[in-house]
């Protein structure tokens, strides 16, 4: 007997992210929200697990990150932080070089911002984008099916009867 093992295979994940600013250093203020795409190959990075971002989406002070798919550097998804001092760097469409990283010296988060220069700490935050749930609608039309399919299999089992002549 032959046993075939099948794994799923490891796949990108997703982490929403915001931060707004707390203290500005000089400069305006700054906030952002998106998501961070990363890769599905885990490493160490200064003892910690960590994914490199792939790919950044979302808006920075109301102008839309674009950003191409890269490596912008590495999402960590344990240890106390979600970025390290070497952080993050993308580019918003109207034309801002955003720096966002974590400055260990202070144990805050902080972001950069180029043309127009600011540079503010921020309160910042991450978390795992879940999957979607299916709706109600949904998942009554799963139950309806399953059950259509338990009772035609039903009737096909009940032996027919046959009337013997005498």
């Amino acid at each position: 007997m032959a046993f075939f093992l099948c794994a799923a295979p490891v796949v990108a994940a997703e982490y929403s992210f915001s931060f707004v600013t707390n203290q500005p250093l000089f400069g305006g203020p700054v906030d952002g929200s998106g998501i961070f795409t990363t890769s599905d190959t885990p490493m160490t990075v200064g003892g910690e697990t960590a994914f490199a971002v792939t790919s950044i989406t979302g808006m920075v002070n109301g102008s839309a990150i674009a950003a191409p798919t890269g490596n912008y550097g590495n999402y960590f998804t344990t240890g106390g932080t979600f970025l390290d001092g070497s952080g993050l760097r993308f580019f918003t469409a109207a034309g801002n070089d955003i720096r966002f990283f974590f400055q260990d010296s202070v144990g805050r988060y902080r972001v950069n911002t180029f043309s127009p220069g600011s540079s503010s700490f921020v309160t910042a935050m991450s978390a795992p984008v879940l999957g979607a749930v299916p709706e109600p609608g949904t998942w009554a039309t799963m139950i309806l099916g399953f059950g259509a399919i338990g009772l035609s299999l039903r009737r096909s089992r009940q032996p027919s009867m046959v009337r013997a002549r005498a």
